[in-house]
């Protein structure tokens, strides 16, 4: 079953967290890690800076208003950032305006370790280390969403034959329109993010920045626009490697 969170429901739920904020989208924040969902959003505060650092987990990060600098990359709004477990990436630096982001993730992190920790690299694990920043995404107006003339994909991250199915697509949907989504299977399966308009699933009506999670072994949704359209991006983690498998199962 497809898991969906409203954004709109937990926005109110915003709280301070450091020189930033935070607003839990699924899961929380743990020292241990866990085979449940974890996602949420951050706000940075202007000039707020974090460390280079790695996790545990794969990840993916949506930038989504603001401007800022994730290592030597400009973080255009809407950018998606791609990082594999244990693989160092940053310093992450907010615009004067401050910078705000999703933080996506199948299973969920044990905390960020900063590449300036003691022995850093005994913390190490085996992985691929890839890790890059998509295309920068340009959103609808609201006449030229609710009017397209047929659904459009738009591929925003290349797949590569080293991705083992990880990639980024952009959907666009006129008024009512649906289309499906990708298939799940040679993936390790992915966040659909509403960015634009509103999708309607099983009834409910999921406006920006609402989440669905469609894991590896379930079938692909059909993605259907609200009467408005919407613009949705398809985030896909790449096949799980031994240590992403293993991951929270101590837990479970």
């Amino acid at each position: 079953m497809v898991d969906t969170v409203s954004y709109a429901m937990k926005e109110p739920d915003r709280f301070k967290r450091g020189n930033g904020w935070k607003v839990n989208l699924f899961g929380k924040n743990s020292d241990v890690p866990k085979a449940d969902l974890q996602a949420f959003r951050i706000d940075m505060n202007a000039g707020q800076v974090l460390d280079s650092h790695f996790h545990i987990v794969d990840q993916f990060q949506i930038f989504i208003a603001g401007s800022g600098t994730i290592g030597r990359d400009s973080t255009d709004i809407v950018t998606a950032h791609y990082a594999d477990h244990h693989t160092g990436y940053g310093p992450l630096v907010a615009g004067p305006q401050g910078m705000s982001y999703l933080t996506l993730r199948s299973k969920t992190d044990a905390g960020l370790v900063k590449l300036s920790t003691p022995n850093v690299r005994e913390q190490l694990k085996p992985t691929k280390r890839r890790h890059g920043v998509s295309k920068p995404v340009t959103l609808s107006i609201p006449p030229v969403m609710q009017h397209r003339a047929a659904p459009e994909i738009e591929t925003v991250m290349e797949e590569r034959p080293d991705s083992d199915g990880m990639t980024v697509k952009v959907y666009r949907l006129g008024a009512s329109q649906e289309i499906s989504a990708p298939e799940t299977t040679g993936t390790g399966g992915y966040y659909i993010i509403v960015m634009n308009g509103a999708l309607i699933h099983d009834g409910e009506t999921l406006k920006p920045w609402s989440l669905l999670f469609v894991r590896h072994d379930e079938p692909a949704p059909v993605l259907r626009a609200d009467i408005e359209g919407a613009e949705v991006m398809v985030a896909v983690f790449p096949l799980q490697d031994d240590w992403m498998r293993q991951v929270g199962e101590e837990a479970a």
